[in-house]
């Protein structure tokens, strides 16, 4: 069978592969059907650590099930499932209260990482009835394919700030992820939502979800009066914008889906004293080669963080995954009360699309990209 494998630091190639067996009865083989390439396929293959070799990337699908393992019960071959990018080893006794994490560093985050993906035309699944997700009925498959990784990253980074009824929201970067976090945030009663970012068509999807773009590179706004230079650690005018407008209180609730080193110092500076929290689901690329004794590290700006005494809570979070995960999402699709299908901007057919569909996402052409196989 045809797969698209890692060989290397910025090097993915198709190569054949024999149809993968089934390693536990607790599994299944899956055929996909639609799989979307992901920035963190970028960050894999261009930024990761070392993987073994020839990995078949990708963790963004919705398949059909091949073929079940004697112990599942709730699928059976036919079925049209979602697969969530977050698939916690559930056979560990640490996986109900750290899923993400349970036993190994990520070990929830299998697919395309420590076991083959879906980028291949058949894969295997563990812990298939608590992985995998019937999609109901009046969903559509792209609906389905947001929802495993985009939606629930985007929802993660609100449900760990605590969004409540009127808070103030900040967003940095509106890609994907950010969009869903905006569409978390106004679902759990945000009452302003400031978005920090800059591409036309994130933009207008960021407005539409009800938040206040602040365009980084044309924004310009002053420090308010009597706030102390070193409030804004990066001089940015993005962080005056968000002090002016909120009274220099800052927002309630700071979300990094998106940026750069100097994002996470932004954040910090808009984040409200005593009550609020920094939620960051945004991948850094660590340098693994730093010699030890260095540390390559993310800023803190001392001045906003009270030296120390500010009652900011910092938050770093894998997303979420497993079934109820995603039936939650997918319920929420269901109930018309989201619609993460307007993510997608572009769209392919073929198994062989997909190395140019992760190009794409390298170049930002496309928000998300949804590829039929």
């Amino acid at each position: 069978m045809k797969a698209l494998v890692l060989k290397g630091r910025g090097h993915i190639e198709y190569i054949s592969k024999d149809i993968p067996s089934l390693s536990d009865e607790h599994g299944v083989l899956l055929r996909p059907i639609l799989v979307s390439p992901c920035t963190s396929d970028v960050h894999t293959i261009w930024q990761g650590s070392p993987k073994r070799e020839n990995l078949t990337l990708g963790h963004e699908c919705v398949a059909e099930v091949a073929y079940t393992g004697s112990d599942v019960k709730d699928f059976k071959a036919g079925d049209v499932v979602a697969v969530p990018a977050l698939t916690p080893d559930w056979s560990h006794p640490d996986a109900d209260t750290n899923p993400g994490h349970a036993g190994v560093n990520f070990s929830g985050h299998m697919l395309g990482k420590s076991i083959d993906g879906a980028f291949q035309e058949v894969f295997y699944m563990p812990h298939a009835d608590k992985n995998l997700a019937h999609i109901p009925e009046g969903v559509s498959l792209e609906q389905a394919l947001m929802c495993a990784d985009v939606v629930t990253t985007g929802f993660t980074a609100a449900e760990e700030a605590g969004i409540k009824e009127a808070y103030t929201v900040a967003v940095f970067g509106i890609g994907a992820i950010g969009l869903a976090a905006i569409m978390a945030a106004k679902l759990y009663g945000a009452g302003k939502i400031f978005a920090v970012g800059s591409r036309p068509e994130n933009v207008r999807i960021a407005q539409e979800l009800g938040a206040e773009v602040i365009n980084y590179k044309t924004c310009r706004c002053e420090l308010p009066d009597g706030m102390h230079p070193m409030s804004n650690s990066t001089g940015s005018q993005a962080v005056n914008y968000i002090l002016a407008h909120t009274g220099t209180k800052g927002a309630d609730a700071v979300l990094i889906c998106g940026g750069n080193d100097y994002t996470f110092p932004q954040a910090v500076d808009v984040c409200r004293y005593g009550t609020g929290i920094v939620s960051n689901v945004m991948y850094y690329g660590a340098d693994t080669d730093t010699p030890a004794g260095d540390i390559d590290g993310i800023i803190i700006p001392k001045f906003s963080i009270g030296r120390g005494m500010s009652g900011k809570t910092l938050k770093f979070s894998l997303a979420k995954g497993g079934r109820k995960r995603m039936e939650y999402l997918l319920g929420l699709c269901r109930d018309k009360k989201i619609n993460p299908e307007i993510f997608i901007t572009r769209r392919y057919e073929g198994l062989e699309s997909v190395e140019r569909a992760i190009y794409d996402m390298k170049n930002r052409e496309a928000i998300k990209i949804a590829v039929k196989i």
